[in-house]
């Protein structure tokens, strides 16, 4: 397992490195300019003079490889550097805010992460024992009902069902004020984000388990494990359950990566000053420096968390070999 993992880690190096080139090289070349958003057009459209210090400022005025370069491993690389580099954990300040990025992440990430690990928790908590009943009662009402309600929750988009539930809990039942902003995990601002998080992927996690437990309860150990008089309850637990959900794992990595690295339409609704929300900004002002860092940052998450996966594999099947 040892090598593996190694084998592993050492192919995440080129993978980073292509989104990194990637994303630096569609920010440089792509459209939009960052000065017209921090400080309007109309205060340099008609100076030339006043934009060519702006950029020579910020650093915008010089080649695509020395911005690289400068941004990759700073004074390492090119002689007037305006970061140490991100080798050094430096991904340089915002353009919007003049704030240090590290600053930003440190600040938001772990409010995307909270309300992503409790909406990860939920969502297999309450899927994985849904997709179990609704394969047990296969045909049936309970089946049928599970579903149909997996399927319109999910047919329904956040930005439509988030106010929906608001009205309804807030304006009708009464049973909370508004839910906005971020007052910690165990308030009472965190119960509809984290549930409406949960939601949005239960469809999923209920088909996969239901087609999983369906394949394996035909499998011939079952039957036999039956036909020695074994209880249903322990036939499902010990024959049926754990090979039946290695299929789930698989959804598990883009998951809870997407969960750790927040809900942009959650954070949006509910106001979450979250990573997500951060993200959007970033975008919405072209703050390229935010753009680059949150990207690398979802793609390290998106990449620990398949690996953990793929370790999990061996975990739940022993037949599984690293090699």
């Amino acid at each position: 397992m040892f090598v593996f993992v190694v084998r592993r880690v050492i192919l995440f190096i080129p993978v980073l490195f292509g989104v990194l080139v990637g994303t630096f090289a569609f920010i440089h070349y792509g459209p939009g300019d960052p000065l017209s958003i921090m400080f309007g057009e109309d205060d340099y459209e008609n100076d030339p003079e006043i934009l060519a210090r702006l950029r020579k400022i910020y650093g915008l005025d010089r080649p695509f490889f020395i911005q690289f370069g400068d941004y990759v491993c700073g004074g390492l690389c090119v002689p007037d550097a305006r970061n140490e580099g991100i080798i050094k954990g430096d991904f340089g300040k915002s353009l919007r805010s003049q704030r240090d990025i590290s600053a930003i992440i440190r600040a938001s990430l772990p409010i995307s992460a909270q309300m992503g690990l409790a909406a990860f928790m939920i969502l297999y908590l309450v899927g994985v024992p849904l997709g179990i009943l609704a394969a047990v009662k296969q045909n049936t009402w309970i089946d049928y009902w599970i579903v149909a309600g997996s399927i319109a929750v999910a047919s329904v988009p956040i930005f439509v069902l988030g106010p929906m539930v608001m009205i309804v809990v807030v304006l009708k039942l009464q049973v909370m004020d508004t839910p906005v902003g971020w007052e910690g995990l165990f308030s009472t601002n965190a119960i509809l984000p984290v549930a409406l998080l949960s939601l949005g992927g239960m469809l999923g996690v209920v088909r996969m388990t239901r087609a999983g437990i369906l394949e394996v309860v035909r499998q011939g150990y079952v039957r036999t494990a039956r036909a020695k008089g074994l209880r249903e309850r322990m036939v499902i637990s010990r024959h049926i359950l754990r090979n039946a959900l290695t299929p789930v794992l698989t959804g598990f990595g883009p998951t809870l990566a997407g969960f750790l690295t927040g809900a942009f339409l959650v954070e949006l609704v509910f106001g979450i000053p979250g990573f997500a929300n951060a993200f959007i900004s970033a975008f919405q002002g072209r703050d390229f420096p935010m753009i680059l860092a949150g990207t690398m940052l979802g793609t390290f998450m998106w990449i620990i968390s398949n690996l953990a996966v793929d370790l999990l594999y061996g975990v739940m099947d022993p037949r599984v070999r690293y090699e």
